[in-house]
């Protein structure tokens, strides 16, 4: 009986320091910094250089997260900050590292404001099992774009702009979804996940770009803005409008990004109200204040990161662009929760006009996701340039081929346009095209129009002898040999 005791008092101390040890966790880092601002109620002024020391977390504190920064002046004289006694610790890095400017920047806005939460882990739990139930559902349904190559590739950027740690003592996996959507939007989500449409990767045409766009996302995740929403409003008052978009992602409704472009004005009220509604739930519904910031985060970055500064610029005018041939005024000029795509441009730098080859072949899937949405609405001209890009990159499969034959025939009905759809139809099915008879029947049409009856005839009997040709293909191609 006293061994048990005795062991079960042993025991309990080993859990009390465990839990000590969990509870209270410091971070070295040794990073120089300047101040660019008053901090609350001390004599530290702006322009005060210093060595941040450390960062203590004691995560046992009632009223949240007790954050205390260490650091030391040139002098050598030793300083202690509460950061739950500030609302901002106005601090820069100059010349930073890559972790060194994500760790600067969380500790000036991220955890004074994580030192006022009473909840925070409850709220971030909470949020990733909704964010988990959604990207779940978006795969059940077939929603998602699997093409492991270009997710790897995704994630490998995501692993070089993200900080090799977090101060916050949060779980930290951030991994890429590509979305079968061709709205220009990306996020997010509370469970690490970057949803990111295939619409959008499409309308990149530099990897400095996607660079950009995942900088600004990456920002939102590690300045915790959805934790920081989720404290300014009710939760439960928005949670019971998730069903109904998770219904709405299933029936392959898909729109509006919390974070560099809301197009709700192309959806049905009742689904863009649901959507907003989840945003708000999952805390996604950044400020202009948080816009602002994450663009500001990713026109810093890029040039540590050995990338264009003027990537960010460019990637909001690829978007206006966009807007502006589909006659979508409102989202230019009034972008949701941004300022307007013309402001944005201009506090982020001066977009550049180039294109990267190796790029955009590392992007064909999505490319050819967009084409084949813009084919299905009968927007030939859009199909065209999109399948044409494949084309020029060398990465077109027969799809493309086949695609933009069908548009050049549908939109155009010259001696040139005609000759090209057939020169890209002949090559589509050389690529073994899975829609061989629709490639074979506007063949025989092409065929047709520049004069080639004899190879006209040639295909039509091909036609009638193919595997799969219906009673309507047939008798289709039987009207087409007596007309000719």
């Amino acid at each position: 009986m006293k061994k048990q005791i005795t062991l079960s008092v042993i025991v309990a101390v080993l859990a009390f320091f465990a839990t000590s040890l969990n509870a209270q966790q410091s971070f070295n880092l040794n990073m120089d910094v300047v101040t660019v601002g008053k901090i609350n109620k001390t004599d530290i002024l702006p322009g005060t250089h210093m060595t941040v020391k450390s960062i203590m977390c004691d995560v046992s504190s009632r009223r949240g997260f007790n954050y205390i920064m260490t650091a030391e002046t040139p002098e050598g004289d030793k300083l202690s900050f509460d950061l739950s006694k500030v609302k901002e610790m106005p601090i820069v890095c100059e010349n930073p590292t890559k972790d060194e400017f994500w760790y600067s920047r969380s500790i000036r806005y991220s955890l004074p404001s994580l030192s006022h939460m009473s909840n925070a882990y409850a709220a971030r739990n909470k949020a990733e099992e909704d964010a988990n139930k959604y990207v779940m559902n978006l795969r059940e349904q077939g929603l998602i774009i699997e093409d492991p190559m270009l997710t790897s590739y995704i994630n490998s950027l995501l692993t070089k702009i993200s900080p090799s740690q977090r101060l916050d003592n949060f779980k930290y996996n951030v991994k890429a979804v590509i979305v079968k959507s061709p709205e220009l939007n990306a996020a997010m989500y509370p469970n690490g996940v970057l949803m990111i449409n295939a619409g959008m990767l499409a309308n990149l045409h530099t990897e400095d770009e996607l660079v950009a766009l995942l900088c600004h996302e990456v920002n939102h995740f590690v300045c915790n803005h959805y934790l920081e929403n989720l404290q300014k409003t009710q939760r439960r008052q928005a949670i019971g409008a998730i069903g109904g978009i998770l219904l709405g992602a299933a029936t392959g409704i898909l729109l509006g990004s919390p974070s560099l472009g809301l197009s709700a004005a192309s959806m049905g009220v009742g689904i863009a109200g649901d959507l907003n509604a989840m945003y708000t739930a999952l805390g996604l519904a950044f400020d202009q204040t948080q816009e602002i910031e994450s663009d500001r985060a990713a026109v810093e970055l890029l040039p540590i990161l050995g990338y264009d500064e003027n990537a960010m610029a460019t990637c909001i005018k690829r978007i206006g662009d966009s807007y502006l041939e589909e006659g979508n005024l409102d989202a230019y000029y009034t972008s949701g929760n941004h300022q307007k795509i013309e402001d944005r441009i201009a506090t982020t730098g001066t977009p550049y006009d180039r294109t990267d080859e190796v790029f955009e072949k590392k992007m064909a899937t999505c490319i050819s996701y967009l084409a084949q949405v813009s084919f299905a609405q009968g927007r030939y001209d859009v199909t065209i340039n999109l399948a044409k890009r494949n084309i020029n990159n060398g990465i077109a499969r027969g799809l493309d081929f086949y695609m933009l034959g069908e548009c050049l025939l549908a939109a155009y009905d010259t001696e040139d346009t005609n000759a090209a759809a057939a020169v890209a139809l002949e090559n589509a099915l050389n690529s073994n095209c899975r829609e061989r008879i629709p490639a074979m029947k506007a063949l025989i049409i092409a065929y047709i129009r520049t004069g080639r009856i004899e190879e006209a005839t040639t295909q039509l009997k091909q036609l009638k002898d193919t595997e799969g040709c219906s009673e309507d293909d047939l008798t289709w191609a039987d009207n087409i040999m007596m007309t000719i």
